[in-house]
Order: C-alpha cells, then structure tokens, then sequence
C-alpha cells in the first residue's frame, strides 16, 4: 500500500504498479535515441541507445521484434527505456547506479561501448574513454572506474562465466566476449520467434568460421542461415 504522501508521491507510487518490463510488436518509427513499437494499435514510445538503434534497423518493418524494457517513473512522467538483449538492461542498471548517470546518461555509455569494451575499459580504470563522451567530465569518469571497477566481474560470474581478474591481461576477456556475443544473439533470435536449439546450433556453426564476428553480423548471418531451413 502506498503511504500517505504528498500528491505527487502518491502518483508515482501507483505508476509503480503498472511497470512495463518487454514490448514486443511491429517498430513503427525509428531514429537514433528513440523508437515507436506498435503493439496491438498501441504507440509506445521507448528510448534508445544508438546501438539498439542500429540492432533494430536491421529488420523490415513487417517482422515483429521484441526489447526488454526498463520502466522510470517520474513525478511528470513514466518513461521507457529499450533494449535489444537482456545484458544491455543489467549494465543499463549497474551504470545509474552511479551518482550524476541518469536514464539518458546510461544509454550514451552504452551506445559509445560494446559491451565487452565497456568492461575493459572498468577493468583497466580507463577514466579517458569515458571523457571521450559527451556529458562525461574527469570527475564522473573517476567516479564511473572506481565504483564499477568489480561490476564485470561480478555481471561475468552472474552469467555463469567462472574466470577472475586479479592480475590478468585484459586479453584474457576472450571467453567473456564470445559468451557475451553468443547471450546476445541468442536472445535477439528468440525474440524474433526462433526455436532456441537451432539458434545455438547456427551460432556455433557460424563462430567456427569466424571466431572475430561481431554482433550485428553474427545475428544478420544467423537470420540468412536460418531462413534457409539448415538447421
């Protein structure tokens, strides 16, 4: 039950109960920090990182799509906030958990870093390629790769990669950047409707003829092979 607050607080309580945590429908409109989804006749309006951005423009407007949705409610407003695979919401989370990242700050870092180099860069407490975004001054970026510095590792072992850091090379984060890849896109292709079995067993075939794939690749070459009815 909501206690007895102010007016505002009240509403924002009651907002609380109609949380909104995945869309899935037919993208009406698209640009680079936002989207509408039409669900059922229904217009939401989610913002965006440019990487979802990018991930979204890949389908035709005919073939529905799916985002996990991080829902902020405030005093004036119950905003939405997309993304195209689930590990994208958890860094999302773990980002404004940061003191002067907001909703729109986190999606910039995400949209700037794929996901692998966002925890290297944490790793490695490079504070210069955070300046390097807008809105991201000396002190934030300090702030960002001090109190995050243990987030990779602790996303990592969350998603079942057992591997510490201690004193390794960052080359060591080749086992999370191809779990990562293939989290990914698993989750991309599920959304699309596809059977999770063949959406694995594409993803392996598809590594073991290029390990370096990157994400849009691995899912757009994933779509072609499964369209053939391979698999």
């Amino acid at each position: 039950m909501c206690p007895p607050f102010k007016q505002a607080d009240a509403q924002v309580c009651h907002y609380k109960k109609f949380m909104i945590g995945k869309l899935r429908g037919f993208i009406d409109s698209i640009n680079d920090d936002k989207c509408i989804i039409d669900v059922n006749g229904v217009g939401y309006v989610v913002a965006i990182s440019q990487k979802t951005s990018a991930f979204l423009k890949q389908f035709p407007r005919e073939k529905e799509v799916s985002l996990t949705i991080e829902t902020v409610v405030k005093e004036d407003a119950i905003e939405l906030y997309g993304f195209g695979s689930e590990i994208e919401k958890i860094w999302f989370l773990e980002l404004t958990k940061v003191q002067g990242v907001g909703a729109k700050m986190g999606q910039k870092i995400l949209g700037a870093f794929e996901i692998e180099d966002l925890a290297k860069a944490l790793i490695s407490g490079d504070e210069k390629a955070f300046s390097k975004i807008s809105g991201i001054g000396p002190k934030l970026a300090s702030r960002l790769t001090t109190e995050l510095k243990d987030s990779p590792k602790k996303l990592g072992i969350a998603m079942g990669i057992n591997f510490g850091y201690g004193n390794a090379k960052i080359t060591d984060l080749t086992k999370f950047s191809t779990n990562q890849l293939t989290s990914d896109a698993l989750s991309a292709l599920e959304n699309l409707g596809y059977k999770k079995h063949d959406c694995l067993r594409v993803i392996d075939f598809l590594f073991g003829k290029n390990s370096e794939v990157t994400l849009e690749n691995l899912i757009t070459s994933s779509l072609r092979e499964l369209s053939k009815n391979k698999f």
